[in-house]
């Protein structure tokens, strides 16, 4: 519990302008841990970031989780560039 509340403190947003490698973002639709929004919002704030949303509610993409292999599609991909 003190790791997620200290978690729950860390505020980022002020440094995503700053971050100047490609950025993948992903993000289940129905995250049971962490807000869909949030995900866009941390996108939205890295110049050029990829944003990609995922079906399932999950907050860690388990091995029979429908969205698996769209995970792992993305992320190839995107270490390809």
């Amino acid at each position: 519990v003190r790791i997620r509340r200290a978690m729950n403190e860390i505020d980022v947003m002020s440094l995503l302008p700053q971050v100047t490698v490609p950025t993948l973002v992903l993000h289940c639709r129905d995250d049971a841990v962490v807000p869909f929004s949030e995900g866009r919002i941390l996108a939205a704030g890295i110049r050029g970031a990829r944003f990609v949303a995922l079906e399932g509610c999950n907050h860690l993409i388990l091995e029979g989780d429908p969205a698996r292999h769209r995970f792992l599609d993305e992320v190839r991909n995107f270490l390809r560039r």
